[in-house]
């Protein structure tokens, strides 16, 4: 899961992490990056309960919206502010107030407050982006904003194996056919300071060689669909409520030991083998 993007993000935020701040605490985080949010998977992070939002950094006002009863734009909920910064990303802010889109101000310090509608649609709710301008991704602003002080690490609520007939629930007791198999994987992230629930990478290991992984650091945006790097769409990751689907797996007669790690963006991993017959 060491990819271009990490290493791009690790260089740019070394120097410039010092100044990202959270746009609203993180105490009001409602739902994080791909996490299933009101039945959508969401790109960024939603917030509940605030009543003004931040610069995550010093930007310039690059695209402003408000909406209006005449206007040549698609139709959108609530005013949106999308700010360039120096690192490479640009920020994205949404159901802010139509007075701060408005507003002349072409450069944003972090210091600056952009506040909430005070009521409407989405009363006390924001949504907040991150864009790779370089890279042309959308990435999980976790990764760069202060980590959240945290040393739980994720937890595995079940893994599921699937063929074309039957679903199987993983354990050490488990006996399988020969075959391929879909794997779903269900995690829960559960900080102390916030309310990340979903973990952030996920590896499948059987005898020792890596199988599977998927780590939800970007997605872009492929034929109105979004999708991770290797082409797989986000919304088949998320199809079965709950559950992240890994990949699949073709096991064949003898013994196998699968081991998953799961991990989340303060780097706290949490691994669980399973030994199991497969019969023909």
């Amino acid at each position: 899961m060491k990819k271009a993007l990490l290493l791009f993000v690790l260089l740019s935020a070394s120097i410039h992490l010092y100044s990202l701040q959270w746009p609203v605490q993180a105490d009001f985080l409602e739902s994080s990056f791909l996490e299933e949010y009101n039945g959508e998977v969401f790109p960024g992070l939603i917030f509940r309960g605030y009543d003004s939002m931040r610069p995550f950094d010093y930007g310039e006002t690059i695209f402003r919206f408000s909406p209006e009863d005449y206007s040549p734009l698609p139709s959108m909920d609530g005013s949106m502010l999308v700010l360039e910064h120096e690192n490479g990303f640009q920020s994205i802010y949404t159901h802010i107030s139509s007075k701060e889109t408005r507003a002349d101000r072409n450069r944003l310090s972090a210091g600056e407050y952009l506040k909430s509608p005070g009521g409407g649609k989405y009363p006390g709710i924001c949504h907040f982006y991150i864009r790779d301008a370089l890279q042309n991704q959308l990435v999980n602003p976790l990764i760069l904003l202060p980590l959240i002080k945290d040393s739980n690490p994720p937890v595995i609520e079940s893994i599921l194996l699937a063929d074309s007939e039957n679903e199987y629930e993983l354990n050490n007791d488990l006996i399988l056919p020969v075959g391929h198999y879909d794997v779903y994987v269900k995690g829960l992230d559960n900080n102390k300071g916030g309310k990340t629930k979903s973990p952030f990478g996920f590896t499948l290991y059987n005898l020792g060689t890596l199988q599977l992984e998927r780590a939800l650091d970007s997605v872009n945006q492929k034929d109105n669909e979004l999708a991770f790097d290797d082409g797989v769409e986000v919304s088949s990751v998320f199809l079965k409520p709950g559950y992240l689907y890994l990949g699949g797996i073709t096991l064949t007669s003898g013994q196998a030991k699968l081991e998953i790690f799961l991990s989340d963006v303060q780097g706290n991993e949490l691994s669980r083998a399973y030994s199991l017959e497969v019969v023909r």
